[in-house]
């Protein structure tokens, strides 16, 4: 027999803030749109008018955590970063993106050590998003890169992730596996470049599933690389960028799918194409 779950409500922040430091084992969701089921204790921040703010500046977005996927997509593509938008499309359908939160979608990423990378994961860790949290006990705010974030810290609640809103001039976002499901075999692909007087000046290359991969040695070796590349260049890196994706698995001792591997550097020889 199902035991009863318990119900919290909170209007904004400051009683979200209550019930976490007053409940035991509280469990904070977004939109619900997950098929597990809920903890005995829950309280959903997703109509928590302070935490589906969007805050649009020059160099960046603060989106709210309880900002759903399509709130994402209605602001169009002029400010928000092609990959992320192509990401929040990858999910689900209308109905799934009306209700499923940018929280949620990142927290249930780190729910677990184990934990399949959801669909704005790598977007957000290629971007460099920062995470907000305001703790319960004094109220203060504290912030942590995307690339440091294991989940929401103890008597804390997440109340904002700023997006970086740079330009690139070349933006590719790929979802692996099967569509609408999230299985063993899900993952993102991100590759961004930017270049000014045909030199590269940065790269961002990111594969998220049930092994997060991002190397910032291998990132910053095309850097300063004048544009077109060359085959040489292209080859090289692509087997930098396998012997590093192989070491990254066996350190993580996640088994990984070898049609994964495939399609990790298939798309990276894709990604670099871009810039021959």
């Amino acid at each position: 027999m199902q035991s009863n779950k318990t119900i919290f409500l909170a209007k904004n922040i400051s009683e979200l803030l209550y019930q976490i430091k007053n409940v035991s084992e509280l469990k904070i969701v977004g939109g619900c749109s997950s098929t597990k089921p809920l903890p005995e204790k829950v309280l959903s921040a997703r109509d928590i008018a302070e935490l589906k703010l969007i805050n649009m500046r020059e160099r960046f977005i603060d989106f709210g955590p309880a900002v759903t996927l399509n709130e994402i997509l209605n602001l169009g593509s002029e400010r928000v970063p092609q990959i992320l938008r192509e990401a929040a499309q990858s999910v689900g359908n209308y109905f799934v993106r009306n209700i499923a939160t940018l929280g949620g979608n990142i927290c249930a990423s780190v729910e677990s050590p184990k934990a399949i990378k959801r669909s704005l994961y790598a977007p957000l860790l290629a971007l460099g998003a920062t995470l907000k949290f305001r703790n319960t006990e004094n109220q203060m705010s504290a912030t942590i890169p995307f690339s440091k974030f294991e989940g929401v810290p103890p008597k804390n609640v997440l109340v904002s992730i700023r997006v970086p809103a740079d330009d690139w001039d070349v933006s590719i976002f790929r979802r692996l596996g099967q569509s609408g499901i999230l299985t063993e075999e899900s993952s993102s692909f991100c590759f961004l470049a930017k270049t000014a007087g045909g030199v590269l000046t940065q790269v961002k290359l990111v594969f998220a599933g049930s092994l997060v991969f991002q190397d910032s040695e291998l990132e910053t070796k095309l850097l300063g690389v004048r544009l077109p590349l060359t085959e040489k260049t292209v080859q090289d890196w692509i087997a930098s960028a396998r012997a590093s994706f192989d070491e990254a698995a066996a350190e993580s001792e996640l088994a990984q799918n070898p049609i994964t591997r495939e399609q990790f550097v298939s798309l990276t020889r894709y990604s670099l194409n871009q810039l021959t």
